[in-house]
């Protein structure tokens, strides 16, 4: 009985064997998927209710994505909210040259290893590690009162002419100084401007406050280089970027796997009727006459039926047809009755390199009367 469902066993075997395979090599997303502060995301640390928000507030709100990373003057302000992607030293060198001619930045990360490091560093800053839960309200920020911030860092160095905005436990959270012509604003929380965290007490007071220093329909930029959207998305980085996408990879897999294994054969494949069927004989002498007439050989036609005219002269007489033309015709006139003057003046005629096609049509019928 084993034997005899042999196959479907090792169809079974290899579709297991396939699915671990698939559970082993698949990527998994270690980063939480779209649950991170990218304003493509509508999870609670997403950042796309501040994206629109602030697009309805009647400022041109963009994505920086899917295009190389750069920044010039038409763009007031740069929101760059805890990035996945580290800043390279050219990338990081630009941000700080926008910001020197006059450029706004809100950089914020909980993650003190994080990929905005570089950035922090640049601008004289760098987070700790430190538990956040209850803050204080340092400066006066409009009117913001009371403000939740839950963070898992604060801001262990900042420039000596930075003003703590929000701090914790005598840490600074929030600070905003002077860079060149432009402004920073440093937070080791992205809690606010989170999809959750906008809609508590102070947040969105806050952010307004942050924003003041663009004016009425200023272009603000959201990073979205450095959260992975580098390059436009296709069929193979959908499929193999995504579960769903290796899940019908998987399948397809599968299902070839299973097509090779259960396929049968009953006999010899049967060929096809234009495969069995005969070439014609007109078919043939059309594509000689095709091939002749491309390579242009009239002349090769004419000797041929010049060589079988003498032939079929000289056959019923015995005659030798390789003579040359005047002995021929003179073995032939003492033979039979016949024009030599027009059998001579054929044969030379026929004795051309190349004719035309009209030409040639003419000899052979003339040929033909003899």
């Amino acid at each position: 009985m084993i034997r005899r469902y042999r196959r479907e066993i090792g169809l079974v075997s290899a579709l297991f064997v396939g699915l671990l395979i698939f559970l082993l090599v698949v990527p998994r997303d270690e980063s939480g998927g779209a649950n991170r502060p990218t304003s493509h995301s509508s999870q609670d640390a997403g950042t796309m209710a501040l994206y629109r928000w602030l697009g309805d507030l009647g400022y041109r709100v963009e994505r920086l994505e899917y295009r190389d990373f750069t920044l010039d003057a038409t763009s007031d302000l740069l929101f760059v909210l805890g990035p996945n992607e580290a800043f390279t030293p050219d990338q990081t060198a630009a941000v700080v040259k926008w910001v020197e001619a006059g450029g706004a930045l809100i950089l914020a990360d909980e993650r003190h290893l994080g990929a905005s490091a570089p950035l922090f560093q640049a601008f004289g800053a760098r987070l700790k590690p430190s538990s956040t839960t209850q803050v204080q309200i340092v400066q006066p920020v409009a009117s913001v009162r009371q403000l939740e911030v839950r963070s898992s860092s604060v801001l262990e160095q900042l420039p000596a002419a930075a003003a703590i905005l929000v701090e914790s436990n005598a840490m600074p959270v929030l600070a905003g100084f002077v860079y060149g012509e432009g402004y920073v604003y440093l937070s080791s929380s992205t809690a606010p401007f989170s999809n959750a965290g906008l809609g508590q007490a102070g947040s969105a007071e806050l952010v307004l406050h942050l924003v003041e220093r663009v004016g009425p329909n200023g272009r603000i930029l959201f990073d979205e280089y450095h959260h992975g959207f580098v390059r436009e998305p296709s069929v193979g980085s959908l499929l193999t970027g995504s579960a769903w996408g290796w899940a019908v990879l998987y399948a397809l897999l599968m299902t070839a796997l299973y097509l090779v294994l259960s396929g049968r054969r009953f006999g010899r494949p049967i060929a096809l009727r234009e495969e069995s069927a005969r070439r014609s004989s007109a078919e043939y002498l059309e594509s000689m006459a095709s091939l002749l007439r491309r390579g242009r050989k009239s002349g090769y036609l004419l000797a041929h039926y010049r060589t079988n005219l003498k032939r079929r002269l000289a056959r019923p007489y015995g005659i030798n047809p390789n003579q040359d033309d005047a002995a021929f015709v003179a073995a032939l006139a003492a033979l039979r009755p016949i024009d030599a003057a027009a059998l001579n003046s054929l044969l030379a005629r026929m004795n051309r390199p190349e004719v035309s096609e009209s030409e040639l049509l003419r000899l052979i019928a003339e040929a033909d009367r003899f």
